[in-house]
């Protein structure tokens, strides 16, 4: 019995032709990720594979990722979906599966594609071989992958109180393929079907797997392609983003605490506890925000959205650097560190599940994230920012992310579309104004702080100070430019390192609020 419809024929381009005479009979090539793909495989002498269907798996195979795994990454922190997981879980995985594909859609045009087993897939169709998707995910998440393809003739797959992996899988192949055939697998659990296969392929398989299967079957496919998982991981954990933290050092730069060896070991461990655990969320926004990912023209390029790093390892590696992170904090900076971290933590999630999807809402909590920050770093050091630090803060970081909505949606207007989280293209001139206005409040707010008494009573040359009003003027109203010109295309901060007059300014801002606190400019004209 078949499960599913048959998918349409996919014609192939003249130029695909190419490499057609290269898979009668011959000697295995191993492919491996340095390989040249223009002629990607050889098929083994043998029986004739013209007359034997190919059975190819999805998850880990077809594509690079687990698509089921990446449904349910997409609600783990949706409550509202808790319920539903819970009541199909305890029907069982086929109705886990299907509750999954009817609440997450899968947009199979920028699945990441295992683009030598597709190669190899339309060779076989050339040659007349039968095509058949068996997989273990559900039937809808198959037929999606089936049509965007066009190489099957039919589909295996899952269905509500049908789980077709391992041994339930090979029935129905055996019962489809009446005789021998072949299969293309990638884990221990296709190890019943490999040893039932007269040919077989391999994808990214352990070698442990592999003894497991019987060294006398044909092996007419083998794909080693998969990255180091560890580099695809540190690139995931973002470690360039972690100059955001440097915001847990202002208390100590403008407290001039400096020179306590203390002080700085306490900020530095609090700086370390709230990266790793930054990282940790960074992984779960990207598994968050693969559907949308998949779609940007460079964000693609993010090893979950690439298929580099598998969802389950980004989920054990989150878990992993939250508890690092957390022990740390609670052992060496104490209790109150540890809730501001947890109160981080909170927001992040309710940010990604939920409030980024709304208007207005979102940039506000982006900046009362960068502002927590500022009060965490005073908080490892037993002091407490100033109130004018903080209202600096929210209208400067205010600013910031609302540049940051305002390239994103420019980018979306670009791409033919007219809404994104929650805004429209229309929108564009109010963040516009809004960004601006805010920007021009920080320096406001900088302007009344140099006039406070604190100041006159902290620098030796509080006058010196004024220098910085122009800087950070300067820096704000150039970055509204270069956004508006579309010379900005990712996150301020990303801009900020990048660009050399940022950086610039950076240092310059630091050098003049240094040699306020320690130079008497008076001095020099007496």
């Amino acid at each position: 019995m078949r499960i599913g419809a048959t998918a349409p024929r996919k014609e192939l381009k003249p130029a695909q032709f190419d490499h057609i005479f290269d898979v009668l009979p011959c000697n295995l090539v191993r492919i491996d990720q340095q390989a040249q793909f223009k002629k990607p495989y050889r098929m083994t002498s043998g029986t004739n594979p013209t007359r034997i269907p190919v059975f190819v798996d999805l998850d880990e195979t077809l594509v690079k990722t687990d698509l089921a795994l990446e449904q349910l990454t997409r609600l783990v922190f949706r409550p509202d979906h808790y319920g539903g997981l819970i009541s199909s879980g305890r029907e069982g995985r086929s109705h886990l599966k299907r509750y999954l594909s009817d609440q997450v859609s899968i947009d199979a045009t920028h699945l990441p594609y295992n683009a030598e087993v597709v190669s190899y897939l339309e060779a076989q169709k050339v040659l007349g071989r039968r095509i058949i998707l068996a997989t273990a995910a559900d039937i809808t998440v198959a037929n999606a992958v089936a049509a965007h393809l066009g190489l099957f003739d039919d589909i295996i797959a899952s269905t509500p109180g049908q789980n077709l992996k391992g041994t339930a899988k090979l029935a129905k192949i055996k019962e489809l393929a009446q005789g021998p055939f072949e299969y293309l697998g990638d884990c221990a659990a296709d190890i019943p079907i490999w040893q039932d296969a007269e040919r077989v392929g391999y994808v990214n398989v352990p070698s442990a797997v592999r003894a497991q299967v019987s060294s006398g079957t044909t092996v007419a496919l083998e794909v080693n392609n998969k990255p180091s998982w560890g580099s695809a991981l540190l690139r995931a954990m973002r470690p360039h983003q972690w100059v955001k933290n440097a915001l847990i050092f202002l208390p100590l730069f403008f407290s001039h605490s400096y020179s306590d060896g203390a002080l700085v070991t306490q900020a530095m461990l609090t700086f370390v506890a709230f990266s790793l655990l930054a990282s940790s969320v960074y992984l779960v926004n990207d598994l968050q925000d693969l559907k949308a990912d998949r779609a940007h023209q460079t964000k693609r390029n993010r090893p979950f959205a690439a298929g580099t790093l598998s969802p389950k390892q980004g989920l054990m590696s989150a878990g992993f650097l939250m508890i690092v992170a957390l022990s740390l904090s609670a052992v060496c900076l104490g209790a109150p560190i540890t809730v501001l971290l947890l109160l981080y933590l909170a927001i992040t999630f309710l940010y990604s599940g939920w409030l980024k999807h709304y208007s207005t809402i979102d940039v506000i909590v982006l900046t009362c994230l960068y502002t927590l920050r500022i009060f965490i770093g005073g908080v490892a050091i037993d002091i407490l920012p100033s109130p004018w630090l903080l209202n600096f803060s929210l209208f400067f970081f205010l600013s910031l992310a609302l540049m940051k909505r305002y390239v994103e949606l420019n980018d979306v207007k670009e791409q033919g579309r007219d809404h994104s989280r929650g805004y429209l293209v229309t929108d564009l001139p109010a963040i516009l104004a809004a960004g601006i206005a805010n920007g021009s409040l920080a320096v406001l707010t900088l302007t009344l702080y140099l006039n406070s008494d604190y100041v006159k009573d902290t620098y030796t040359s509080p006058m010196l100070l004024w220098l910085v009003a122009p800087l950070i003027l300067f820096w704000v109203q150039r970055a509204w430019i270069r956004a508006l010109r579309g010379l900005i295309h990712s996150d301020p901060v990303v801009f900020a390192l990048k660009d050399s007059v940022s950086r610039s300014t950076l240092l310059l801002t630091c050098a003049i609020v240094i040699g306020a606190k320690y130079l008497d400019i008076g001095a020099w004209f007496q």
